[in-house]
């Protein structure tokens, strides 16, 4: 370095001091206080959760809860360990790997278990479960075989299985029994059986969550082989009463968690009044003008208090609606604006200032 270079590196230094000086002539020091307790909101923990993780995921993430839910549980057979894959796949009754009953079940209960998380299983409402062909073989709600042509079918694993919708346009009314069995609350009391036989009662450290199927209001499509009118307020209302009367009667410590509805407009309207209104448009819905004006979910909450305060059991323990961000996040998009969006939309379930709360609602609300 020259002597030149030199200089003008130290009256750079000496400018930047004589700078800072005056800087803190004018701006005398101030002090911060941070409070780190001062509104503060409890989280709860069961909050954050998990649907069909493996092991890995469970731990990586620290779930606390793992839910065993969704579509294909909802026709769920655990006495043939098979179910049946509604909308989401062609309306197949597919077979699990193993046949012992309850299999499927007792897999993800071990399997949450070994990664610390709390398992929660379905009980399945809709009436109908899975059957299988001979040598578990697949059956097909909608065959074309049986039905015709179809707009969509399985070409690649099971060409048979139309979508249940006519070259015409038209819907197939097909016969649920081609892919399923009727099933009632006696049927799954089978189930809860088998769970409280392998894995004891809920007081003694046995299965605690039970869920009462999967986003009835949907039903009318999701599982339209089997459920084909939209299910209407008293339908839900009875079939939860008569499913938590059963699972409190062989587990009494059990926690029975629903309804399980799917977004904002399964809160505020029934599955008949969804389909009625996507046919003949939201005006004068005929279960909620039935129900004197009310929103579905507050009107099934009043009638299961009522019950209790009767002198009935306390059936419902743990209200549960599911909840869908509606800013992208269900896409492909792995930018880093998105995956931050994704991180922050559990916000919104705690803080009710958040901007992602205003940006949450479903179609159809």
């Amino acid at each position: 370095m020259t002597r030149s270079g030199w200089c003008r590196t130290g009256s750079i230094g000496l400018l930047w001091g004589l700078l800072a000086a005056v800087a803190q002539a004018q701006n005398p020091p101030a002090t911060v206080s941070v409070d780190a307790a001062a509104n503060r909101r409890p989280i709860d923990p069961r909050v954050y959760g998990i649907a069909f993780a493996s092991e890995a995921d469970l731990n990586a993430l620290n779930c606390p809860l793992h839910r065993s839910g969704g579509n294909a549980t909802t026709p769920y057979n655990w006495q043939i360990n098979a179910s049946n894959r509604g909308q989401d796949w062609f309306f197949e009754s597919i077979g699990s790997d193993s046949a012992t009953p309850g299999a499927d079940a007792d897999d993800f209960i071990q399997g949450s278990r070994n990664a610390g998380a709390q398992p929660m299983i379905t009980i399945p409402m809709v009436g109908w479960v899975a059957k299988l062909g001979p040598n578990r073989s697949k059956l097909a709600s909608f065959s074309i075989a049986k039905y015709g042509a179809q707009t969509e079918n399985d070409w690649q694993w099971f060409p048979d299985a139309g979508n249940g919708v006519l070259t015409n346009g038209q819907f197939v009314q097909n016969d649920p029994n081609d892919a399923n069995v009727p099933a009632d609350s006696e049927f799954q009391r089978g189930f809860v059986q088998h769970l409280v036989t392998r894995w004891g009662g809920a007081a003694s450290g046995g299965l605690r969550y039970y869920m009462l199927d999967n986003e009835h209001s949907l039903w009318h499509g999701t599982h339209r082989d089997k459920h084909p009118v939209g299910a209407n307020m008293e339908e839900i209302r009875d079939k939860m009463i008569a499913y938590a009367t059963m699972i409190k009667s062989e587990d009494p410590a059990a926690l029975v968690v629903g309804p399980e509805e799917w977004g904002w407009s399964g809160y505020l309207f029934s599955g008949y009044d969804l389909q009625w209104g996507d046919t003949h448009g939201w005006s004068n819905l005929p279960d909620r003008t039935a129900h004197g004006g009310q929103d579905y979910l507050p009107w099934l909450l009043a009638q299961l208090r009522q019950r209790e305060n009767a002198g009935g059991p306390r059936l419902l323990d743990v209200f549960a609606v599911h909840y869908y961000p509606q800013g992208g996040e269900f896409s492909d998009d792995t930018a880093s604006a998105m995956q931050l969006r994704r991180n922050r939309s559990t916000r919104s379930l705690w803080d009710p200032t958040t901007s992602t709360r205003r940006g949450s609602r479903t179609a159809c609300s």
